[in-house]
């Protein structure tokens, strides 16, 4: 017997980007402070933004993409970060200015800095209790970010993922590190002698760094300089520049096989990488099978499961779904994961796409893309939500088949507002 999903409510689609431990802070979320957001998102207009967009905080602008806190959080780190975790990490690189400060640590692209690591994958993982023995302390808060905390005087920060087994919202021991980040007053930098305060002209005449995935230019705002973000999405790297090109932080995330740029199809619900095709459907028995986005992508940076009451062709059912999440690349995957007799359903429903994703429709608009601009595609507004607690409206349009969905800066009030979250086939009651 097949159970045919015809939709979801909206309450199940906040419960997807809001609710569940882990999801409320990936930046796809709405909020009413930076504590509603994760690290390297601020809370402007009711919706989490990059920070690298322009919003200062203090010193995380970029620092927290995502990354893949999976695993089991007593396994094996795998490979060698740079030192035991669980010793003495010897010379402190940004305690003592005034001393000497030995050897360098090691900014490695994909793997870490130093004696900390990032996770490679759901087996192969760095823990929070693992980062506070190698630096020798428990690290303070950043700001008002939930998952980042800094360590050695504010010269490193790690940024991670609720992975107790029972997700309990709290950055603990057992979370695992996804994103680390080297600022300029650490003793730290790449083999080829790249750190903070290197020029972009000198990161750039080091041929890996020649030419990076993508270079967005950020304007200045408030304590926050302005200048590049460069994104090295299949190094694991992403260096942040001031208004003068001089390099200010190194992020290191774990390495992707191509970067966020696919094409965005509202109309069928579809994401295209080069000859990988993406489209949601009904979650049961239409849309891409779970190996479309993982065989593009590679494993997603964590996964969640959940059951939900929804209407099906034979009444209200509890049905699981999944949601693979990639938060480096900013795109979150909502799926059916359930079974029908002895067969698997693992088809896909939606996609929400927030910053860093870069691809764009054929006729150009994608995250950054003002309302104005967004409308001259999407000539059918059927409706909008307001979410109740932040009161942010989102905009949605029907397009062919499918429902899309655009949350812009102060709720699109203008038509000069841009829009900060996608969502492809949007699902309404």
């Amino acid at each position: 017997m097949k159970r045919q999903i015809s939709c979801i409510g909206l309450a199940a689609i906040c419960l997807l980007f809001i609710w569940l431990p882990g999801c409320s802070s990936d930046g796809s979320a709405t909020c009413t402070s930076d504590a509603d957001c994760n690290s390297g998102f601020t809370c402007s207009g009711g919706v989490c933004r990059e920070r690298t967009e322009g919003i200062a905080d203090g010193g995380d602008d970029g620092a927290d993409p995502g990354g893949d806190p999976g695993g089991d959080p007593g396994g094996d780190p795998g490979g060698d970060p740079g030192g035991d975790p669980g010793s003495d990490p010897g010379s402190d690189p940004g305690s003592d200015p005034g001393g000497d400060p030995g050897p360098p640590w090691v900014i490695t692209p994909g793997v870490g800095i130093g004696p900390v690591q990032v996770s490679a994958s759901k087996t192969v993982f760095f823990s929070l209790g693992q980062s506070r023995a190698a630096l020798g302390e428990n690290g303070s808060p950043v700001g008002s970010t939930s998952y980042t905390l800094s360590f050695l005087n504010q010269t490193i920060s790690v940024s991670g993922i609720d992975s107790n087994p029972q997700p309990n919202q709290i950055f603990d021991d057992p979370d695992h590190i996804i994103s680390m980040v080297a600022s300029e007053d650490l003793h730290a930098e790449t083999v080829e002698g790249l750190k903070p305060g290197s020029t972009l002209s000198q990161v750039h005449r080091v041929a890996k760094y020649a030419n990076p995935d993508r270079s967005a230019v950020v304007p200045p705002y408030g304590e926050y300089p302005g200048g590049k973000m460069e994104y090295y999405f299949t190094l694991g790297l992403f260096v942040g520049y001031n208004d003068i090109d001089v390099a200010r932080f190194f992020t290191v995330t774990r390495p992707y096989p191509q970067p966020p740029n696919g094409t965005i199809t509202p109309s069928d619900g579809r994401l295209t990488f080069g000859g990988s095709v993406i489209s949601c459907g009904d979650g049961y028995t239409e849309g891409s099978y779970r190996d479309a986005h993982q065989g593009a992508l590679g494993a997603p940076d964590w996964d969640y499961t959940f059951e939900m009451e929804v209407e099906t062709d034979y009444g209200t059912q509890d049905v699981q779904f999944y949601i693979d999440s990639y938060r480096i690349l900013g795109l979150e995957f909502i799926g059916g994961d359930d079974s029908i007799f002895i067969y698997d359903v693992d088809r896909l429903l939606m996609v929400s796409i927030y910053a860093p994703y870069y691809g764009k429709t054929a006729a150009g608009h994608g995250l950054g893309t003002t309302k104005a601009e967004w409308e001259s595609e999407l000539t059918d507004l059927s409706g909008t939500y307001t979410d109740p607690g932040s009161g942010t409206i989102t905009h949605i349009y029907t397009v062919g088949t499918k429902r899309f969905a655009i949350t812009y800066t102060n709720s699109g009030a203008s038509q000069s507002d841009i829009a900060v979250l996608l969502v492809l086939n949007y699902q309404t009651n």
